[in-house]
């Protein structure tokens, strides 16, 4: 064990993470082509009369913006909340997993309706709040990992250590949520006009 510990740390938590994420989205990949007689009928972002009605639909971007901020901003809190904890690190690893399968399982699917134009879509669905959601993500695990492993890993911390090293988080914390609420406006607002436009050519 010691000497798995060892060449774990040897590796490095970026590289570690990578391949976390490397083996969700590989079988998401494998799932989605070895079951896709199950769910095929039943995904909504390959039928054309969904794709027409989102197409179509003249948005309300408040009531769109409360739900973007809501499914935004109640994962980046209960990330933080975990990694606040002894459990922080699983955590994180069952995050990276869960959302490595469910990007091969969407690439996937896309891509095999839709072939090489399946690359447009997913660019109208994740342009441009990805390039602000990524980098968000990127320090939010990196940090969320160093502070759950300085807190229970490397040393013995009683809870007022503890509850320092938190409050040394807070303005990362602020400054991270301030961006993520940026890629929520942009999401809404420019995201959503971009996918309306790119659905016309499906």
């Amino acid at each position: 064990m010691q000497y798995l510990k060892s060449k774990l740390r040897k590796f490095g938590e970026v590289k570690i993470g990578i391949l976390i994420l490397g083996t969700g989205l590989f079988l998401g990949f494998i799932f989605s082509v070895a079951f896709k007689s199950l769910y095929w009928n039943q995904i909504n972002i390959i039928d054309g009369e969904y794709i027409s009605k989102i197409r179509d639909t003249i948005i309300n971007h408040s009531i769109l913006l409360k739900y973007v901020l809501w499914n935004n901003l109640r994962i980046f809190i209960l990330f933080w909340i975990f990694c606040s904890t002894a459990l922080g690190i699983p955590y994180i690893t069952l995050s990276l997993s869960y959302g490595g399968f469910k990007m091969g399982l969407f690439i996937t699917v896309i891509l095999m309706r839709y072939g090489i134009k399946g690359i447009l879509l997913l660019f109208a669905y994740t342009f441009p709040q990805f390039l602000v959601y990524l980098p968000v993500a990127f320090v939010c695990l990196r940090a969320g990992y160093w502070l759950c492993k300085s807190m229970y890993h490397e040393t013995r911390l009683g809870s007022k250590g503890k509850i320092e090293r938190v409050v040394k988080h807070l303005g990362l914390i602020f400054v991270l949520g301030i961006a993520l609420i940026l890629g929520c406006l942009m999401e809404t607002y420019i995201g959503s006009f971009i996918l309306q436009k790119i659905l016309y050519l499906f």
